[in-house]
């Protein structure tokens, strides 16, 4: 059963907890510099959405973008790493999360997003999310 219930809501988590990330970390300006940008596929429920050093876009504005980085997962994977309960590195082997692009710059970026974590669990929260998975 996926954990996302409903479009209306995963975009409203993730535009928020995107924003609330660029706005307020290390990640929106390191993002910019390095001039990265990702664009995640995901199915289950299915959307896309880009993140860039400016901020994020969602549905059919996200899937037009061109993105430095694709990644392609499902949503409870999503759920799980934001909730750290996923392996990255195994998962890109399984073949959990599949990608394309230069992905050792964006795993260099993933210390930058430790804020998103607590920041996640505040949203699961807020938007009735199961945390104990």
């Amino acid at each position: 059963m996926a954990v996302y219930k409903d479009l209306a809501t995963v975009k409203e988590l993730f535009v928020e907890l995107w924003t609330e990330l660029i706005e307020k970390t290390e990640f929106g300006p390191k993002m910019r510099k390095d001039n990265l940008s990702i664009l995640y596929v995901v199915k289950d429920p299915d959307f896309f959405m880009y993140v860039d050093g400016h901020g994020t876009k969602f549905g059919d504005e996200a899937k037009n973008q061109d993105a430095v980085i694709k990644f392609y997962l499902s949503g409870d994977i999503a759920h799980k790493f934001w909730l750290k309960k996923l392996n990255v590195s195994k998962a890109l082997v399984t073949r959990q999360i599949r990608s394309r692009g230069p992905v050792p710059k964006v795993m260099k970026l993933l210390p930058l997003i430790k804020p998103g974590y607590e920041m996640y669990r505040k949203y699961c929260e807020k938007y009735n999310l199961p945390t104990d998975i």
